[in-house]
């Protein structure tokens, strides 16, 4: 049995980001077994729990702030994958991922090495520029803090010009290859 959790760091359902997360689901699906479990969790849920830098995560391996963050990651700690899921906002990822990546210093033991090293990820980023795709960017970065916990990011896709809403509906080039990744999280 495999355990996936997502990120969805879109605050809109069924928005492009949310459309790409949902294709990496069911590549997942197609290729996993019946009892494989993924779990999405909206970040938008956790938008009010901005981490106050106290530190004292390291030690614990949890948020000893905000007991809602901790039963998020300890999803991520519990999970053999990660489907990251963002839009860009301004050359970042939005800030409903970020409020929740601050909070991963509890992955990290006292001497900075990763409580979560293992797992496996991919990642999906979207942004409305029809001629630079700054997505592209985003994804590097989060492949980047993913390798520092020990990650390994088996593959990500990066969409640009997909500004109106849903509008990645319409690109099968994208949806298919979302679906991939989802098949490729655990057989590539």
């Amino acid at each position: 049995m495999k355990r996936t959790v997502v990120l969805m760091a879109s605050p809109r359902l069924q928005s492009n980001t949310d459309l790409l997360a949902n294709k990496v689901m069911e590549g997942i699906r197609a290729t996993g077994s019946p009892d494989d479990v993924i779990e999405k969790v909206d970040l938008v849920e956790l938008q009010d729990y901005v981490c106050c830098a106290c530190g004292r995560c390291r030690a614990a391996g949890e948020c000893l702030q905000f007991p809602q963050v901790t039963e998020k990651l300890e999803m991520i700690k519990k999970a053999d994958g990660i489907v990251i899921a963002t839009p860009v906002w301004w050359l970042a990822p939005s800030s409903y991922l970020k409020i929740f990546m601050d909070h991963w210093g509890a992955f990290l033991r006292p001497d900075y090495t990763s409580r979560i090293a293992g797992k496996r990820a991919v990642i999906v980023a979207c942004c409305g520029n029809p001629t630079e795709n700054l997505a592209e960017k985003v994804c590097d970065d989060l492949v980047k803090i993913l390798s520092f916990l020990g990650i390994k990011t088996v593959g990500s896709l990066s969409v640009k010009g997909v500004a109106d809403y849903a509008a990645i509906a319409g690109d099968t080039q994208s949806l298919d290859s979302a679906f991939q990744l989802g098949e490729a999280l655990y057989t590539r």
